[in-house]
């Protein structure tokens, strides 16, 4: 795994080579459409889909490259983490696109892409103003970015503006993984 800070503020980093080759192909030789789901809680009116991890016969192995892997994340990123918890296989669906915004006081997460074209990755923004580019992620399988939203020592929280505003092509979809267990 290669793990860069995008810029001196060491809050947010780009991954790449994040799991190992042979579960990559799993994952990319997945069904996924035909894969039972349900919607994301808080996101019901989003075309998403999150995949029902039971369904995949390799998330045990997932669970277990992500659990060592968040030692890893912080050594790379100096940041207590605590412990991993879950991963969100989400399928975007023809038409979808993620509005600016903020993911609130939730500590962190890691987003990894898997399936999609080159020009659906997440943006960040220094501002809630799209002129205001901090880092664009790069939509490639087994890449994406690690956020650190934990409050530092007095209490103050940098609001992490992201969004993916270029809509998932009809006759596609856009395949990522969303994991979480920053304290």
């Amino acid at each position: 795994m290669q793990i860069t800070p995008v810029d001196s503020d060491n809050n947010l980093f780009c991954v790449q080579q994040v799991m190992p080759d042979n579960l990559v192909q799993k994952i990319l030789n997945m069904p996924w459409l035909d894969l039972p789901w349900q919607k994301q809680p808080g996101q019901g009116s989003w075309p998403r889909r999150m995949i029902n991890n039971d369904a995949l016969p390799w998330i045990n192995k997932w669970n277990v490259e992500c659990s060592r892997l968040w030692h890893a994340i912080e050594q790379a990123t100096g940041t207590k983490i605590g412990q991993y918890q879950s991963t969100a296989f989400w399928i975007d669906e023809p038409g979808f696109t993620c509005s600016m915004h903020t993911d609130g006081e939730l500590p962190g997460s890691m987003q990894l892409n898997w399936i999609g074209t080159g020009d659906l990755g997440t943006a960040f923004y220094w501002y809630k103003d799209t002129k205001s580019l901090r880092y664009q992620t790069t939509f490639e399988p087994n890449t994406g970015y690690i956020m650190i939203n934990s409050a530092d020592d007095t209490g103050y929280r940098r609001l992490m503006w992201h969004a993916m505003l270029n809509p998932v092509p009809a006759n596609s979809f856009r395949l990522t993984s969303y994991s979480v267990g920053f304290e």
